[in-house]
């Protein structure tokens, strides 16, 4: 009240942890799953999955077998949405459901239950935009030039401006790394539950493409045919749509990475380090709100159906710090063009060759919250 600098400085660390409260508080109302509804979307979800599979098998046209493949990538890409749901407890009320729904949800994607599971709840929810091994963690200058040419070159693919490198960047860095095999980073207390869903995984697959390889038996599809358009190309949508989706949900020019440990709960809180990328309401439904993601983020207990209230409520009490930006393919292709290296120190975006394409990511008053709440967890493997 004086206007000294001391009472400022308090008033600001009042005002944080006043913030954090209200946000839980507002948003906890959002909190309870919908089961009917959760079932619901599930079965339209599948039931169109399968569906598509089955036109590509027994309709004529070939037109008609591209269009229903493209559209089994899609309809997997939402099945991914709701076991993500699933897996936080939040599709349906009963846990065992939740956990059955959850699994067969990611067979068509070919994803590991455990896995998802230990690589989205244990390593980037507490450790959002950390240098850790996540989804499109930018490097530095100095990294990527001391990576082998191949692997720049791989980079620049990763980032090319035309989302041309967004399934190859997915496939290549993160599904066959972590949400498939058990590898020796999956802490051991994991490994036995992880091998047993890679066995299932396993199965499935290989009882689906059997199918495929089939379908000569059956209908008019050559094998060849049924293979590519009734697998090989939904799992390369559903790839692109969700390298697609965690890119944006983490990448913009407004909101910054950290190459150390910060309080991602006060100084700065994972909501706004989470993009609310606004899409019109039609396409928000029929991709189940998964881009409403800072209310995710703020809360990870809010099913999909309620996420467009929480998102709005959050961003009222966040004001011009919450980060919302309309889509269009022009703002993908420029963030796709900008965002390449980051300077973790500056905090803001580099072009490959080290050139600034953005403003500092970290405003005043977020430095003097990290300053005063001191660092938060950083992440360290659990064997």
């Amino acid at each position: 009240m004086d206007g000294s600098g001391h009472l400022e400085s308090e008033t600001t660390e009042d005002m944080a942890v006043v913030r954090r409260e209200m946000v839980k508080k507002t948003l906890s109302r959002h909190l309870a799953p919908n089961t009917a509804m959760g079932l619901t979307h599930f079965v339209i979800d599948y039931s169109l999955y399968a569906a598509s599979i089955a036109g590509v098998l027994f309709l004529e046209p070939l037109w008609a077998k591209i269009l229903l493949s493209l559209y089994a990538g899609i309809k997997i890409a939402n099945l991914g949405t709701l076991g993500h749901d699933a897996a936080h407890g939040n599709l349906v009320a009963s846990p065992k459901l939740n956990t059955f729904l959850g699994v067969l949800a990611f067979l068509p994607g070919v994803y590991n239950w455990q896995m998802w599971k230990y690589d989205h709840h244990h390593v980037h929810h507490p450790n959002t935009n950390g240098a850790h091994e996540d989804s499109w963690v930018p490097f530095t200058k100095a990294q990527f030039d001391n990576l082998p040419v191949w692997r720049q070159w791989l980079e620049r693919l990763y980032r090319s401006s035309w989302g041309l490198g967004l399934a190859p960047y997915y496939i290549i860095e993160r599904w066959s790394h972590v949400k498939l095999l058990p590898l020796p980073f999956l802490p051991k207390r994991f490994r036995a539950s992880a091998w047993a869903y890679l066995t299932l995984n396993i199965a499935f697959t290989g009882a689906f493409l059997a199918a495929l390889i089939a379908a000569p038996a059956y209908s008019s599809t050559s094998s060849v045919t049924a293979v590519v358009l009734g697998f090989v190309v939904p799992f390369y949508i559903w790839m692109t749509l969700f390298s697609f989706t965690v890119y944006v949900q983490h990448t913009h020019k407004r909101i910054p990475w950290f190459a150390g440990s910060v309080d991602r709960k006060t100084a700065v809180p994972q909501e706004v380090l989470s993009l609310h990328l606004d899409f019109p309401p039609v396409i928000k439904k029929l991709m189940h709100n998964v881009y409403e993601h800072g209310a995710h983020h703020a809360n990870v207990r809010i099913p999909f159906h309620r996420l467009p209230a929480a998102q709005t409520e959050l961003n009222a009490i966040y004001g011009d710090e919450a980060v919302v930006q309309k889509f269009s393919f022009r703002w993908l292709h420029e963030t796709l063009r900008d965002c390449r290296l980051y300077d973790y120190d500056n905090h803001r975006w580099l072009d490959f060759n080290g050139t600034p394409t953005s403003s500092e990511a970290v405003s005043a008053a977020q430095h003097e919250a990290i300053r005063k709440f001191g660092p938060g967890t950083r992440f360290v493997p659990q064997a």
